[in-house]
């Protein structure tokens, strides 16, 4: 990974205290107190921002160590003595090195922390490694921590960004701060993103910003980006936002924006644990730009399963629901045949099956057998097999996260497989109401324990139930709900066979590889989909299902700009969505009635879909095979102002660009002024309605609910 050349603007003359240690580059420098291994300064020479500017606020680290009857025993470094230094001046390598701990109520233990900081071409890379000759175990490490974090606007938007659930996850650190832990639960307004949803921050002031990233691919343990508004809001706006100081001290208190990433390494008695690489790097321009420095990492391991080939072509599916758990039965097996029909007649190329278990949608997991209301196995088996032979491919949606505590298989045999906490309780998950008063109150809803995929004997049962799934014939599965695990994060249960604590994420790709295996010797082709999948199932799921609204940003889109996606429509005329699809490169998944309904119900929905898949598969190079850029590489302008809703895609060839522009409004047309810098021989404009090319002057009229598309040719 290289830095990307930025123009110089202003240096900072920020002394620096005689002896302190600092690491330094054309980019960036940053100091550490040698008395106490704080973190002092760290600032920005391209721009001169001071991201830690008070040096007597820096801190070093912290701990958590809970006692037997006190779990409550922090770890600070500014109460240890002076750490032991190494310094590799030509690697720009600083080892500090703290033996026997202190802590605040349990005295000195025999615990070192050897934390390591380079300053390498990927940016500020901290790790470190833990040596527990205590009785205690080292539950969670903040490493590194800003603790004096200074916006580069004093009065600017300041945000923290990540992934989440195929989009971008926001949350305000000036100048409202977004509270996430409830009023009673911290001393300071507190907020987190964490892995595996996200595995990096972005700190971002709209025109620059820092990227911290957490560079692991294992999945084997927790991270926080955690940040807190000390010594609190000046008032309260609702009960998780308030507003932000615009003082340095507030009472006699230093104002801080304290930003750490916690690790919860759980490093047992006697044990020795290692946290894997942080990554700081500063970034000049938008989101994107913090972004890039995370695809460049990934694109060094990352390795996506091959895909079925029907896959990689522009084409849309239906989501259809047989049965839930008050059994409110839609459709029997058999019925799927016309359901079939009407999307070889609407030109759909798959259907995904929802409901068709045991107890209906949600109700007697993780059974996979066929339920005797909606018909017989065979009846099942034959009606994927005549929609098949209709050129329509059939998905089953499957779920293994869950066990439903209401059935005897939980009583008797499943709950030895539920991840524990601690105290040695399985986990619970309140489930999903359906359709009656009494279960929409949350009366008799079937309540789940989530199941341990780190589990070798769980993870055997559930290839017994995915075999029974993948033998009826089916095209593939989509594995809803395979992104979480309901609030657990880590299993406590030694029976399992695993760590005690182990990271309950650690086994989703244990699970998915067994599945791959099976499928390998039953249908090579098998589609593997999963709900919103996280960042690292890409490696072994081919597809990412989800719902979004209209104030969707692509992010995980702009990261894997490959990888299939696709969202819900279920509106009866529903353009947005389908224009938001157009502009992010989504699969339309057609759910009329909340994927209850069949597709000639909203005409005017799939004929607007039909048009604009069409209108994809005639510019494919650009709207299918292009690489997805967000709002990078045009200026979309509307009433002189910068204009959001637009994306561009680049040629794989001859890198010319695509610019999709969408009206979201319902009422009104709107003009645009689209340029493309660097400019263009010619420009043309095509439109779902009107897909013949024809010249672009330089603006458009958009219609309300519609979209353009003008591009480089």
């Amino acid at each position: 990974m290289r830095w990307m050349m930025m123009p110089l603007l202003l240096v900072l003359p920020l002394s620096v205290p005689a002896g302190d240690l600092v690491l330094e580059n054309a980019r960036m420098k940053v100091v550490f107190n040698k008395e106490t291994g704080a973190l002092e300064q760290l600032i920005s020479k391209r721009d001169g921002w001071v991201i830690q500017k008070r040096p007597e606020l820096g801190r070093a680290f912290r701990m958590d160590v809970p006692l037997p009857k006190q779990r409550f025993n922090p770890v600070y470094g500014k109460d240890q003595p002076g750490p032991a230094i190494s310094v590799d001046s030509k690697r720009k390598r600083i080892q500090f090195t703290w033996k026997r701990l202190r802590s605040r109520n349990g005295g000195k233990l025999e615990i070192d922390f050897m934390g390591i900081v380079e300053l390498t071409r990927d940016g500020l890379v901290f790790s470190a490694e833990i040596d527990n000759r205590s009785s205690y175990a080292v539950e969670t490490v903040c490493w590194p921590i800003l603790a004096d974090f200074t916006r580069p606007h004093p009065d600017g938007l300041f945000r923290q960004l990540g992934m989440e659930y195929g989009g971008m996850r926001e949350l305000r650190l000036f100048p409202k701060f977004d509270n996430q832990p409830g009023y009673f639960a911290v001393d300071y307004p507190t907020q987190m993103l964490q892995t595996p949803d996200t595995p990096f921050s972005l700190l971002d002031a709209g025109d620059r910003g820092l990227y911290v990233g957490y560079h692991d691919t294992t999945a084997s343990q927790l991270v926080q980006f955690m940040a807190r508004l000390k010594p609190g809001y000046i008032g309260y706006e609702f009960w998780d936002t308030g507003v932000n100081p615009r003082v340095d001290t507030l009472q006699g208190q230093p104002v801080q924006l304290e930003f750490s990433v916690v690790h919860f390494p759980f490093v047992g008695p006697r044990q020795k644990g290692r946290l894997s690489p942080v990554v700081l790097q500063l970034y000049q321009g938008s989101w994107h730009r913090g972004a890039d420095i995370y695809k460049q990492w990934r694109n060094t391991w990352f390795h996506a399963p091959p895909k079925p080939a029907w896959l990689r072509q522009v084409h849309a599916w239906q989501q259809i629901h047989l049965n839930n758990p008050e059994g409110d039965i839609r459709y029997r097996y058999r019925d799927l045949i016309g359901i079939g029909r009407d999307c070889a007649r609407h030109g759909v190329q798959a259907i995904q099956v929802t409901g068709w278990t045991l107890g209906g949608q949600d109700s007697d997991n993780p059974s996979h057998d066929t339920d005797p209301r909606l018909g017989t196995r065979d009846d099942l088996a034959e009606a994927i097999r005549e929609i098949q032979n209709m050129g329509v491919k059939v998905i089953l949606f499957n779920k293994y996260t869950w066990a439903d505590r209401a059935t005897a298989w939980y009583q008797n045999v499943l709950i030895r497989y539920a991840t524990k906490d601690p105290y040695g309780e399985p986990h619970y998950y309140g489930g999903y109401a359906y359709q009656t008063a009494t279960q929409l109150a949350d009366i008799n809803t079937h309540r789940f324990s989530p199941l341990c995929p780190l589990s070798a004997e769980w993870r055997r049962i559930a290839g017994q139930e995915f075999v029974k799934s993948i033998l009826l014939g089916a095209d593939g599965m989509l594995y809803d709900e395979n992104q979480h695990h309901g609030g657990a994060r880590y299993c406590f249960d030694a029976s399992h066979g695993h760590a005690v604590p182990a990271y309950i994420y650690g086994g989703d790709a244990l699970l998915a590889g067994e599945f791959h295996s099976i499928a390998a010797q039953q249908k090579p082709d098998y589609l593997f989909a999963g709900e919103g999948n996280y960042d690292l199932q890409f490696q072994q799921y081919h597809l990412s299902y989800f719902r979004v609204d209209l104030n969707h940003v692509a992010l995980h889109r702009y990261v894997a700009p490959q990888q299939e996606m696709m969202i819900a429509v279920s509106g009866y005329n529903d353009r947005n969505m389908i224009n938001l699809a157009l502009m992010n490169r989504y699969i339309i998944s057609y759910e009329p009635r909340n994927f209850k309904g069949r597709l000639d119900e909203f005409p005017l929905t799939i004929d607007y879909g039909k048009k604009v898949d069409t209108l994809r598969r005639k510019f494919s190079d650009y709207l299918w095979q292009g690489t997805f850029q967000g709002t990078l590489g045009a200026e979309v302008r509307h009433k002189g102002t910068r204009y959001a809703h637009y994306s561009v895609f680049v040629h794989p060839q001859n890198q010319k660009r695509a610019v999709v522009v969408v009206n979201y409004s319902y009422e009104a047309d709107i003009e645009v002024a689209v340029r493309l810098p660097r400019g263009s021989s010619k420009l043309v404009v095509v439109t779902p309605e009107a897909p013949s090319p024809v010249a672009f002057t330089g603006s458009i009229t958009i219609p309300a609910n519609s979209a353009a598309v003008v591009l480089e040719k």
